[in-house]
């Protein structure tokens, strides 16, 4: 009888792995949808789109990008975990929504470890302190002396409570002893539409606002993690934080990449990875990147995106803990 329970382990166990050979082999067969955790306008969505011309070429069906905006990326986290793993509906989180949030909010209901299966990193991105072109805040140091004058003189957007501009300015409060007021949006594009219109002092924004401080419409006071040829004039956070007095001051950094759902069959996720990597390596992609102070990952594998995830994981648990930064 035990050989016989035995055998019946071992057939079911062959069907299984028969099955999703199979459905590697067939995969795709039909649209893929790509989730997008905030609203069309910022960096993150322009990534998407790259992949998206880019990925639709290589597996030879259409890449949909789908936005999912809310709760600083939990909408869009908790929905795609639940999905079907079948790698028809994959996500394009960034650094804060599988590193700082399940440390933050109750609501999380997807664990980074543990639900999602990487496909890969896409990118390193710049992140710029931008204010109004026209604002009196010429410097990074002025920022900070403009924030002494008095609580909340300075108000700085993010992109929801526990996203890394909201780390970025907790951090600066503690460690520059001022008071500044967070205001969050469901994303980067709508907080920059502030600055311009007056509305908010500054924003610890991605890639996006290059554009606009080319234009004119911005200043940038300082970018991390170092200077951009771009940007020539624009010094370096740690440059910048150093002359303002803060020379211990760093903000988090920040990436993008790709993920499906537990359960997603190693073959199809094989693939993917194999569309996104050649889309990552394609000379008008890289240019466009590079174009906008941001750095194509030079390890696409599978492999290396969870040790990221995992090492950012622990980092920014120590960094909340430490600046004690809660989410009601």
């Amino acid at each position: 009888m035990l050989n016989v329970k035995r055998l019946l382990s071992a057939c079911a166990a062959l069907l299984l792995v028969t099955a999703a050979s199979a459905q590697s082999a067939d995969y795709p067969n039909k649209p893929i949808t790509l989730v997008v955790p905030f609203a069309p306008g910022g960096f993150v969505h322009a990534v998407a789109l790259m992949m998206s011309e880019g990925m639709s070429k290589q597996l030879g069906q259409p890449l949909v990008v789908t936005n999912q905006p809310g709760a600083n990326g939990i909408v869009a986290a908790n929905a795609v975990a639940k999905a079907a793993p079948d790698g028809y509906t994959i996500f394009l989180p960034t650094a804060s929504i599988l590193t700082v949030n399940p440390h933050l909010y109750k609501n999380v209901q997807y664990d980074p470890h543990v639900d999602f299966v990487t496909i890969g990193q896409i990118v390193n991105t710049s992140n710029l302190f931008v204010v109004k072109a026209d604002s009196n805040i010429k410097s990074f140091k002025d920022l900070v002396d403009q924030a002494r004058t008095r609580a909340d003189a300075v108000s700085y957007g993010s992109s929801g409570a526990g996203s890394v501009q909201h780390l970025a300015g907790e951090a600066l409060q503690q460690q520059a002893g001022v008071k500044l007021l967070h205001v969050p949006y469901k994303g980067i594009a709508p907080a920059l539409a502030d600055v311009m219109g007056s509305n908010l002092t500054v924003v610890f924004s991605d890639a996006s606002a290059i554009g606009q401080v080319k234009g004119g419409t911005l200043r940038a006071l300082a970018v991390s993690p170092k200077r951009l040829d771009d940007l020539p004039g624009v010094p370096s956070l740690s440059e910048a934080a150093a002359a303002a007095g803060l020379p211990n001051y760093q903000a988090p950094t920040l990436w993008y990449g790709l993920v499906a759902p537990k359960g997603t069959p190693a073959g199809v996720i094989a693939k993917l990875n194999a569309a996104m990597a050649e889309t990552i390596k394609r000379p008008d992609v890289r240019q466009r990147m590079f174009g906008a102070g941001a750095t194509p990952s030079e390890d696409t594998s599978s492999a290396f995106f969870s040790s990221v995830i995992k090492s950012d994981f622990d980092r920014y648990g120590t960094l909340i803990k430490t600046l004690n930064i809660k989410v009601e």
